[in-house]
């Protein structure tokens, strides 16, 4: 049960992003600091749509039991390679102040690792 809370945040977190980013992207892009450059409308539209993608994944995998593990995996591809990206970003300097480094840990990367953790723990689920 606390596995279905933890898809049900994340797929509805997910995909409440990616309509934000698709539909209001200048507004979504508002929001971000300035080191993440100059906007672009079709690359905020397709992270919306990578965000969304991924939040309906696991959110199907909430109903479709006999393709939970697949779908889960499915939904933390992409949130799991965002969060990687945004790490070694950091890693590399990108975030130019303590506040911007705990902004990307909290937002970005937190986000990815409960993904991993979900999907680690619905393998598990499976095995037994």
């Amino acid at each position: 049960m606390k596995l279905n809370l933890l898809t049900a945040i994340l797929g509805l977190g997910f995909s409440f992003v990616g309509i934000f980013a698709f539909f209001l992207p200048e507004n979504f892009f508002s929001l971000l600091p300035a080191y993440y450059g100059s906007f672009n409308s079709h690359f905020v539209k397709d992270a919306g749509i990578a965000f969304f993608s991924s939040g309906l994944l696991l959110l199907l995998s909430l109903k479709i039991i006999q393709w939970r593990l697949p779908l889960t995996l499915g939904g933390a591809l992409f949130i799991t390679l965002h969060g990687l990206f945004h790490i070694q970003m950091l890693i590399a300097g990108m975030a130019p102040t303590w506040l911007d480094l705990a902004t990307e840990s909290i937002v970005i990367i937190s986000p990815a690792i409960l993904t991993v953790l979900l999907f680690v723990l619905r393998l598990r689920e499976k095995s037994s």
